[in-house]
């Protein structure tokens, strides 16, 4: 799947209110940085939460949506693998890693559940091309498939956002978040990856419909 922009156009949302910039523990305006990190992880969730809502019809009855589940898939696999995860590691981890001590313990960690996700997204795009091609008897473990996917990166997520994000607030100077701020901007400029970054909008707001998704949602602990 990897290399493949599929087209899905689902039903419109509705559009949402956009919110007002939130503010850190010290009352400033969020670093950019953190503020990317987190629109990230709210995308990803959304699509992993419509993934899991697609998954669920059939589970009622409904027919496969396969063009839908294929441009999920992708955006997972593809956004994390070659943005998403490069940005923390270059952006967050290093950094934390420098500090040493238990910040080295926990990006360790993390890093292993990085090389984990990437098995784990492998594994669930066999497990959808053998239901794509078998049909209703490779269901039953595609949807189990799915749902552990979801569970673990939501998990990851939340793990990030209150373990990572708050440890960085706290360890790094001004500084550091000058350094950290202008290195996720450099990353969206057009030299820097923000060609890719437009075609990954794109995308998921033909997975998610015209509304997208709320930067301020919830990150969800987990799936319904």
């Amino acid at each position: 799947m990897r290399g493949y922009l599929p087209s899905y156009s689902p039903k419109p949302a509705a559009v949402p209110v956009t919110p007002k910039r939130p503010l850190s523990r010290r009352g400033c305006a969020v670093k950019d940085a953190l503020k990317m990190f987190r629109d990230e992880h709210r995308s990803l969730a959304a699509v992993l939460r419509a993934m899991h809502d697609l998954v669920e019809r059939v589970h009622g009855g409904g027919l496969p949506d396969f063009d839908g589940l294929r441009a999920m898939l992708y955006y997972v696999d593809a956004y994390s693998a070659r943005l998403h995860h490069p940005k923390e590691d270059e952006l967050l981890f290093q950094p934390l890693r420098a500090r040493g001590g238990d910040a080295d313990a926990l990006v360790e960690e993390l890093e292993r559940e990085h090389a984990r996700l990437a098995a784990a997204m492998s594994s669930l795009e066999q497990s959808f091309l053998r239901y794509e091609t078998g049909g209703e008897s490779e269901f039953v473990a595609f949807a189990t498939a799915i749902e552990g996917f979801c569970e673990f990166y939501l998990r990851h997520m939340r793990e990030e956002e209150t373990l990572v994000l708050p440890l960085a607030e706290t360890l790094f100077s001004d500084a550091d978040w000058a350094r950290i701020d202008a290195a996720s901007a450099a990353a969206r400029e057009p030299q820097g990856g923000a060609g890719e970054e437009r075609e990954f909008r794109q995308l998921l707001r033909r997975i998610l419909g015209p509304g997208m998704v709320p930067p301020s949602a919830d990150l969800p602990a987990t799936l319904p």
